[in-house]
Formats: structure tokens, C-alpha cells, sequence
């Protein structure tokens, strides 16, 4: 063998090797153009210019399923492995909790829909007549899940956030919950928020109950909402499908008792169990920090008892519980399944979604938190924000305008949400950059690191005090504060909309010929004058039009319309088939024969 073959049959084992190498990604049986995108550290425009080379037309917030993304992603690299899904997940999870001991619990029901179709006023209502006895008119706003008791059964509703870009946040409400009831206006349908909601609950693995609201509005269209969802393949059962439709209105109460009827019914059939005597287990679904009492979290207990004096691990962090109180804000001394309870003595604030575990001590405690630590540095930061690569690169670059903010919200899972929806903000030319961001109430620090970097301050569910905005007015700077997340992130598009460089548009309005020279042009002048006559082959001409000159179908000079003549008066403009004199102003001499193309300049306020 030669010393040429030998070279090149070294080159073809390293092809071969470096083809065979390739990275494991896990991923679920569906994922978001975006996701996959991040999962591969690399553009969301690369891999979307890689899926149009392959004829598949998708935008960065739109699926792909399994099979598209293993071909798309071999194409980078990457070897894609199935993860299990949410429903294999809970479904292990659940058998688990079914063991020697084990007994029926509440069934922990999930809210979803979409945003204006009063999901938030059918839980107030049927918290108003059917929260659990002696809970009442303790409830905090910022609870995020409730117990209510109907016929002697006590039933957990968690409340999710209606916005449809709260991705996670909804799939882990998916994840926890045991029943969908899926909110669905009479008089709106089905909208994209509410299939975002069918697909987690599908996911999920969970049954699904619509609650048909605003039935006592004249315009409802029970029949076309129905249609709509059976679409949706939600095929209510009066369809012929098995989905359980229930006509409700949240303003008046009709139909709520006959919902919470069909819950405990879906809940009996479903056999929904855990064993009290068990390990305590539960997830983070809210956490802050109190500027009193420290690291508050609000705990989803799946799975055994949950006590006083526990020592306890969740994710990063640990702790001691120092308190339990129930979601009316009154203290108890355990906490058994389906029950949602805020725990105090955590030592730092753990990241929303936690797996929550009952440890046997201090040490075992310390131990886990540390083995967890160390996996995620291995794997990557815990609390990544503002991940989109595509962000990261505009804002180093010196052609963007960046939006500088201080982002502060009441609890993680606010935080989380907010960022979550900046992270789909696409624009080439703007972007957001959070300076910083954080849980609690705005501070003078905060206000100080504002004013050194031209920032605004945005926050969600926080306060500040009379002196701050007076120092913050003193600094000028901003603050904005908000109590609805979408409008706040509206909020942020329109500061980004009004840094957008307006876009230059041209309209073309007409064509004419130069018929006539009534005034020359003088070569010598900076910029020619002249008076010309001009027929108009199509459109018209104005005053004021901007003009290109050609000749010999060649763009030779341009010019402006400065003033507009016809049978000897001064008009504003001249329509086709019509004669006009020209008063022009450019930088070319006009002469007998020459086109003249008219045509308009305006500056259009760009949107994202």
C-alpha cells in the first residue's frame, strides 16, 4: 500500500469516526422549533433554514415531531433519543403511590384556558360557595392552589396562568394534576391558547372536563364551540365522543355544582391514591423571598405526610420545616397528599418545579442538595434566562438597539413566566437585555443600577416605597409596575417597537414623457431648475413627488416635484392621460423624450 492510500484510508476512518461520534440529545415525542434549537446550541435561523431545505415550513414556535427532528438534527451532530413523556413519567409516578397502604386522596384538578374566558372566575366562584369549611375569607392572592369540599369530598384545584406563552409553567400544572378542566367560552371557541391547554392535558395523560362558560350570554353558540373542540379531537360525549362537556356560567354559578359532581365521578373512576404513611414527596409550585420570614414555598404534597420539624430537600436547596399553613394562611402541623401547604424554613428560595423529598436528617439533606449541585453544573446553569443564542448574539452586536430593564417580580414562578415570553421575542434588530432580575419588592440599589445604564424599571406584583419613587424621580428613572403579566410584557414590545428604526417605504404612483423643455436647466448650478411638460402614461403626479430620470430605459438622475401646472393653474395633482407642467429640481438636465417614474417616500413605524 502506498503512502497516498494509506493517507487516504486514514482520512476515511476519521470521517467515519467523527460520523459515528455524535451527540445524545434526549427529547420528547414532540418539541417547539425553538427548543430544539437551544438543545443544540445553536440558531433558531440555522436550524429553520436546515428544515426549509428540506421542504418542512416552520416558524420558531411551531412543533416537530420525533422523526423530522431526528433527521434535521443528524443533519448538526446530534443523535435524538425519546424521553419519556409527561404521561409515561406520571404514570410510573402514580403506580408507585398505589402500593400496600395506599388510600383514596383528593383528586388535584387543574384550571386552563384561555385567558379572557374566565377561568379566574369560576375558581373565585366556586371557591366563594364551596371552599373547605372554615377556610373561608383567609384566602392570600397570591395562593396558586386551593381545596374545596363538595358532598363530604375535598377536591385541590390548582390555578394556571392564561397566557400562552406560560410553556412550562402550564406543563407542569399538566404534570401534577390528576383532571383537565378545560374553560372554553360559549361565546368565543376554541383559540390557541385553549389547544396549547389540550395538548398539555393530552400529554399529560390526564381525563379532560370542558367547562362551556359564559353560557348566559346572548351570542353563545353552544353547537359551533362543540364542533370546534371535536376538531380539536375533544369529542364531547353528546357527539358521540367520550369528553365530558358541562354547560356552566361563572357569573351566575348555573352548572358549577354539576362540574364538581363530575369531577369527584371522573376522580372515583380514576382511582386516584397515595399512602399517608409514606416518605413525604411533592413538588414546588411557588416560591419568594419574605423580607421577614425568609424562603416561603407553596407545596403540591403527592405523596405521604408531611410534618413540622422535617428535614427536607428541594432541588438546590434544604432545610427544616419551621411552619405549615394551609392555603387560607392558617397554621397545621402536617400536610397530607393532594394537600397544597406554604412551608417556612428552606434556606435559600427553590427554583418553582422542585421535586420536594422527606429526608431522614440534616445530613442525608446536605448530601442530596450537593449530588444535585454537582449534576447540574455538569449539565448547565439551573436558572438559565434569556437563553435564545439568537438573543445572546444581537445583543453583543453594535447594529442592535437594546431595551435595558431591571425585571422584578412577587415569586419565582411570576419570574419564570415573564421571561419565558421575552425569550420569544424575534426581532433583527432590537432586544431585550435584563440587567438584572429578582424576586421581592424594588430597592435603591435597583434604582441606582437604572440610572448608570439607562434602564426602566418593570415589575410584576411588587411595591415601592413613596421614598424610592422620589429617588427614582430624582435619578429619572422608571418604574413600572404591573399586576397582569400579559400587559406587561405588552409593555416591553411597545418600548421595543418605539426603538425600532422606522422602516422607509416607496410607492410608485406614475409614469410620464417628457413632451415639452419650457425653462433649461443651468449646468453649472449645484442643483438643475427647470420647467418641463410632461404626459401622464399612468397613475398620476403630485406635488411633491419624488422622480427618477431614464433615459434609453437607464436611471440617469432624480429629482423632486416642486411644483404641479395644468391649463395654467397650480393644482396639486394630474391623473393619467393628462398634460402637466413640471416644475423640477434635481441633478440631471431633463431633455424632450426622457421618462419621468413619480413616486413617494414615507417613514412607516416598524412593529415586532
Amino acid at each position: 500500500m502506498t503512502n497516498q492510500e494509506e493517507k487516504k484510508e486514514q482520512e476515511e476512518q476519521e470521517n467515519n469516526e467523527a460520523t459515528i461520534i455524535k451527540k445524545v440529545l434526549q427529547m420528547p415525542e414532540k418539541i417547539m422549533v425553538k427548543n430544539l434549537a437551544e438543545k443544540m446550541e445553536i440558531k433558531s435561523t440555522e436550524l429553520i433554514s436546515e428544515l426549509i431545505k428540506n421542504k418542512i415550513f416552520a416558524n420558531i414556535n411551531e412543533y416537530l415531531d420525533f422523526d423530522t427532528a431526528e433527521i434535521i438534527a443528524d443533519h448538526f451532530g446530534f443523535t435524538l433519543e425519546k424521553s419519556e413523556s409527561i404521561a409515561e413519567k406520571r404514570k410510573l409516578r402514580m403506580k408507585k403511590y398505589t402500593g400496600p397502604g395506599a388510600k383514596k386522596r383528593p383528586p388535584v384538578v387543574v384550571i386552563m384556558g384561555h385567558v379572557d374566558h374566565g377561568k379566574t372566575t369560576l375558581l373565585d366562584k366556586i371557591l366563594q360557595t364551596n371552599v373547605a369549611s372554615g377556610e373561608s375569607g383567609g384566602i392570600t392572592q397570591n395562593f396558586s392552589a386551593y381545596q374545596v369540599k363538595k358532598k363530604g369530598e375535598l377536591i385541590t384545584f390548582i390555578d394556571t396562568p392564561g397566557h400562552e406563552a406560560f410553556y412550562s409553567m402550564r406543563e407542569r400544572g399538566a404534570y401534577i394534576t390528576d383532571i383537565a378542566v378545560i374553560v372554553v367560552a360559549a361565546d368565543d371557541g376554541v383559540k390557541p391558547q385553549t389547544k396549547e391547554a389540550i395538548k398539555f392535558a393530552k400529554d399529560a395523560g390526564v381525563p379532560i372536563i370542558v367547562a362551556l362558560n359564559k353560557i348566559d350570554k346572548a351570542d353563545k353558540n353552544i353547537e359551533k364551540v362543540k364542533k370546534e373542540l371535536a376538531e380539536n379531537d375533544i369529542a364531547p360525549e353528546d357527539w358521540g365522543g367520550k369528553t365530558i362537556c358541562i354547560n356552566i356560567s361563572a357569573k351566575t354559578g348555573e352548572g358549577i355544582d354539576e362540574l364538581l359532581d363530575m369531577i369527584i365521578l371522573t376522580a372515583d373512576v380514576e382511582e386516584i391514591k397515595a399512602n399517608p404513611s409514606d416518605t413525604a414527596e411533592g413538588f414546588i409550585i411557588e416560591s419568594h423571598m419574605d423580607s421577614q420570614i425568609g424562603p416561603v414555598s407553596i407545596v403540591l404534597i403527592q405523596n405521604g405526610t408531611l410534618k413540622e420539624g422535617d428535614y427536607i430537600s428541594a432541588g438546590s436547596v434544604w432545610g427544616r420545616i419551621k411552619r405549615i399553613e394551609n392555603f387560607s394562611g392558617k397554621r397545621i402541623h402536617k400536610a397530607t397528599p393532594s394537600m397544597p401547604v406554604t412551608i417556612i424554613g428552606l434556606n435559600d428560595v427553590p427554583r418553582v418545579g422542585s421535586f420536594l423529598l422527606e429526608e431522614s436528617g440534616r445530613l442525608s439533606a446536605e448530601t442530596r442538595v450537593k449530588e444535585y449541585n454537582k449534576l447540574q453544573t455538569m449539565e448547565g446553569p439551573v436558572d438559565k434566562v434569556i437563553s435564545t443564542a439568537k438573543i445572546k448574539e444581537l445583543v453583543k452586536s453594535h447594529k442592535v438597539k437594546k431595551l435595558n430593564i431591571v425585571l422584578k417580580a412577587d415569586t419565582k414562578g411570576s419570574l419564570e413566566a415573564i421571561v419565558q415570553i421575552i425569550e420569544t421575542i424575534e426581532s433583527e434588530t432590537v432586544a431585550v437585555q435584563i440587567l438584572k432580575m429578582g424576586v421581592g419588592n424594588i430597592t435603591e440599589t435597583d434604582i441606582k443600577m437604572c440610572h448608570s445604564s439607562g434602564a426602566e424599571i418593570i415589575g410584576f406584583n411588587v411595591s415601592s416605597s413613596p421614598a424610592l419613587e422620589k429617588f427614582a424621580e430624582k435619578e429619572k428613572v422608571e418604574i413600572k409596575i404591573y399586576k397582569v403579566i400579559y400587559e406587561l410584557v405588552d409593555e416591553i414590545k411597545e418600548g421595543l417597537t418605539l426603538i425600532l428604526e422606522p422602516e422607509e417605504v416607496r410607492t410608485d404612483i406614475g409614469i410620464g414623457k417628457v413632451i415639452a423643455i419650457f425653462k433649461s436647466g443651468k449646468k453649472s448650478a449645484k442643483k438643475v431648475d427647470m420647467i418641463v411638460g410632461t404626459k401622464v402614461e399612468s397613475g398620476k403626479i403630485e406635488k411633491g413627488s419624488l422622480i427618477e430620470v431614464l433615459r434609453n430605459e437607464e436611471i440617469i438622475g432624480t429629482g423632486t416635484v416642486k411644483e404641479l401646472q395644468a391649463n395654467k393653474k397650480v393644482i396639486k395633482e394630474v391623473k393619467k392621460g393628462n398634460d402637466a407642467g413640471i416644475t423640477y429640481e434635481g441633478d440631471i438636465i431633463i431633455e424632450d423624450g426622457d421618462v419621468l417614474h413619480f413616486y413617494k417616500k414615507e417613514l412607516i413605524k416598524r412593529k415586532l
